[in-house]
C-alpha cells in the first residue's frame, strides 16, 4: 500500500497563526519568528505541508505559554512539576521531516 502525496501547502504567516491561537499579530511576532526559523534549521521544510504548518502552530503556542514559566516549572498542591522542553505533537508532526545530525 503506497502513501498519499503530500500536498504543498503555504508557511502559515505569523498573522494567520495569531488567528490559529486567538492572539493579536503583535503578540505572536517575535515567537513566530523565532519558531519558523527553528522549524527551517531542525526540518526538511521543501516542500512545506500542512504536518509542518500544524507543528509550527503549536511551536509559537508553546513558545508563547512557556515565557510566563522562565523556569519550566509549575506550582501546585502537589507541588512543583517540571514542564519537558519538547512537546510530544510537535515530534510526532515533525519526525518525518526532521534532519539527522551530522557529527
Amino acid at each position: 500500500m503506497s502513501q498519499a502525496p503530500v500536498e504543498p501547502t503555504p508557511v502559515p504567516t505569523f498573522e494567520e497563526v495569531a488567528v490559529r491561537l486567538g492572539k493579536t499579530p503583535d503578540a505572536v511576532s517575535d515567537a513566530y519568528l523565532a519558531e519558523v526559523t527553528d522549524q527551517a534549521n531542525r526540518c526538511r521544510v521543501e516542500p512545506y505541508n500542512s504536518a509542518l504548518a500544524e507543528a509550527l502552530v503549536r511551536r509559537v503556542s508553546r513558545n508563547l505559554a512557556m515565557r510566563n514559566l522562565p523556569l519550566g516549572v509549575v506550582l501546585d498542591d502537589v507541588g512543583a512539576t517540571r514542564i519537558g522542553s519538547n512537546d510530544p505533537e510537535v515530534r510526532r508532526l515533525e519526525g518525518h521531516y526532521r534532519k539527522a545530525p551530522i557529527g
